[in-house]
């Protein structure tokens, strides 16, 4: 009993006004220099319900001037694509966009994550409670709590966001050098709406397919693929892959749109029957390394830069762990006297890259490694497995 009345003594002490009060020093200064805190705190105490609502009429003033920032080109087309109101100019947003409207094409760019996007919708339904009031309803200090913890937590507290355009994307990969991937540079891209994230995405995968393009370039292209596909939007993923598909025709994956398509997690979207195809070629590959260690090393490179066992065929699986084990701990000796002492098939360069292979994939094939211990090869060479 006690520790719940403790709990109740907390939360009134949260949503006193004093604490209500001291949120206010959470908002950026550009905000502070136009006057709003103070007359905020002179409204606070005598007409919390007019306190609230200037708070967020600021707080959408902010998104709709974060809205011009991020670009009108980008506004438009998301707009258009979420059957929004069009926009022709900037006075559009600043002058003729509804509030909710603003609210939902915040969300639709990317300025606001979905959670904050459902915190302000809330305000607003709120501040709509409060431009009502009469004798049944009045604003109390949950009403306030609310908007001023949301919209200074959501809105008035964050900088402009940085939206990532092409031309920073070109400048980056454009380095003479392998490029370092910064924290900013990522958290830009993830802000990016669906439309400059394909933008950017659709460059970088020209890019790497180009041959025109000198190697450091495009390797660097891919290097940004890989970091950008945590944060790529899904719908953003799929339309790449239909675009990679598109392009084939008829033909089979080649390794670059291969390695490009594991890079952005786009390969999970192509047909199954070119994946078995293209996979089955690969295993062939494989097989035809023999005892080479050079090809050995060559093919299984390939195999892990096109996601290995991410997008195999079920069916493919237990032939493909076979020859990967193989690889590995070799077969007994040759002729001669150094043949007798060393595996044949082993490969220095290719092990390590196996052993990350298996390591990664452990648990989905722990049951093929059982087989292949008791079928295909005695116990004491699967250590491999353990």
């Amino acid at each position: 009993m006690e520790e719940e009345f403790s709990i109740v003594r907390r939360t009134e002490a949260e949503i006193s006004p004093a604490s209500i009060k001291g949120m206010l020093i959470l908002i950026r200064p550009v905000w502070q220099g136009k006057g709003l805190i103070k007359r905020v705190e002179i409204l606070l105490p005598i007409d919390p319900g007019s306190a609230c609502q200037r708070l967020f009429n600021a707080a959408i003033y902010d998104l709709r001037e974060k809205i011009v920032t991020v670009g009108i080109d980008i506004a438009k087309e998301v707009a258009k694509t979420y059957r929004l109101p069009p926009i022709e100019k900037d006075d559009d947003i600043l002058e003729n966009y509804s509030t909710y409207n603003v609210i939902d094409l915040s969300y639709r760019m990317g300025i606001l994550r979905r959670p904050e996007w459902r915190r302000i919708q809330r305000c607003y339904e709120i501040r709509r409670d409060l431009e009502h009031e009469d004798n049944e309803y009045e604003a109390v200090l949950e009403d306030c709590f609310y908007i001023f913890k949301s919209t200074i937590e959501v809105v008035l507290s964050q900088d402009p966001v940085e939206i990532l355009k092409v031309t920073d994307v070109k400048q980056v990969i454009e380095e003479p050098q392998r490029i370092t991937i910064t924290e900013e540079l990522l958290t830009y891209y993830s802000h990016a709406p669906e439309l400059r994230q394909k933008e950017i995405i659709g460059f970088l995968v020209a890019t790497a397919k180009s041959t025109d393009q000198p190697d450091v370039i495009r390797e660097n292209s891919f290097e940004l693929l890989r970091h950008f596909k945590t944060t790529t939007k899904t719908q953003v993923i799929i339309e790449i892959a239909k675009e990679l598909e598109k392009r084939l025709d008829r033909n089979e994956i080649d390794l670059v749109t291969a390695k490009i398509g594991h890079a952005i997690g786009a390969t999970a979207y192509f047909k199954r029957a070119k994946l078995k195809d293209y996979y089955s070629s690969i295993l062939r590959d494989f097989k035809n390394s023999s005892s080479s260690w050079s090809k050995q090393a060559k093919i299984v490179s390939i195999f892990h830069d096109i996601g290995h066992f991410t997008y195999c065929p079920k069916d493919l699986i237990v032939e493909f762990l076979k020859y990967l084990v193989l690889c590995y701990i070799g077969e007994p000796g040759g002729y001669g006297t150094y043949g007798r002492n060393r595996a044949v098939f082993f490969s220095d360069a290719a092990a390590p890259i196996i052993k990350r292979i298996i390591k990664n994939n452990g648990n989905m094939l722990s049951d093929e490694i059982k087989k292949l211990r008791k079928d295909e090869l005695t116990p004491k060479n699967c250590a491999i497995a353990e």
